[in-house]
């Protein structure tokens, strides 16, 4: 089983599925050359010498102008609160839920939702809300069966989302999950093509039946969230998950209480495919 896979494009680190998430984790860890006056590796040095002037990429900022956090602020814990297959009769609940505590969220939307209910989806881009390609079909025998099968099906619902929105989201999250459906060659190729692959590492448990009680789902989101001070949440906003509008007001004041602080998944502080389950 793969544990890591590098990010070809040198941005970080891959932490496939059943492995936690390492932020920040460098992707290459050399020993600096002494023969370097700075003690900077090769590979560093020709990099300084093509980098762009620092004050092109960030305005210079004095010492005395760098704000320094109230102690209270220096770890902020954040909740991604992300939700699947839909759009559909549950997701404008979901949205007024959202908007009444001004909270950002991620919705991964399955193309076929968006043909049925396209003012929805155009209402989650203009309240700011992040839109993620949940495939076309969702049909896991179709999509694993190879990864030719895989991309013809997230094409697709590509271009049902331009056709709607105007955007091809590059954010994707694969049905299921990466655990047990992914292949190398397939997370390879989607990562050569710009894909950001987000699973979660923490399951509501809304789709694990039928009908989930609302007090069912409020317990996994907080038993999981202990301890952790970076929470990726799975909810499923599709048809028939009546409970969930019941139960998220109630998370959202729990997790409030934690001290979590609320983003959707284009915040993520570094620029890695998150593979977290």
């Amino acid at each position: 089983m793969i544990k890591f896979l590098p990010w070809l494009s040198n941005h970080g680190v891959v932490a496939m599925a059943g492995e936690p998430l390492q932020e920040g984790t460098p992707h290459d860890i050399s020993t600096p050359s002494t023969n370097s006056p700075e003690g900077k590796t090769e590979k560093e040095e020709k990099i300084a010498e093509t980098a762009p002037p620092l004050e092109m990429i960030k305005p210079a900022v004095s010492s005395s102008e760098v704000p320094v956090p109230k102690k209270n602020n220096e770890a902020k814990k954040v909740a991604y609160l992300t939700f699947d297959d839909g759009p559909s009769e549950i997701t404008p609940m979901v949205l007024d839920i959202l908007k009444q505590h001004k909270i950002k969220a991620t919705f991964f939307v399955i193309g076929n939702r968006v043909e049925v209910y396209p003012e929805l989806v155009k209402r989650i881009v203009s309240e700011g809300h992040l839109v993620g390609n949940h495939t076309y079909s969702h049909k896991y025998k179709y999509i694993y069966s190879n990864p030719e099968s895989f991309f013809e099906d997230l094409y697709h619902a590509e271009e049902v989302l331009n056709n709607t929105i105007g955007l091809k989201p590059k954010v994707i999250r694969a049905p299921g999950g990466t655990r047990g459906n992914f292949s190398e060659a397939l997370a390879k190729k989607l990562i050569e093509q710009g894909y950001l692959i987000h699973d979660w590492n923490v399951d509501s448990k809304d789709s694990s039946a039928p009908v989930v009680s609302a007090d069912t789902i409020r317990g996994q989101v907080s038993r999981q969230t202990a301890n952790k001070n970076s929470v990726v949440i799975l909810f499923h906003d599709g048809t028939g998950k009546n409970t969930l509008p019941v139960a998220l007001p109630s998370i959202i004041e729990d997790l409030k209480e934690q001290g979590f602080v609320f983003k959707s998944l284009d915040e993520i502080p570094h620029p890695i495919i998150a593979m977290y389950q």
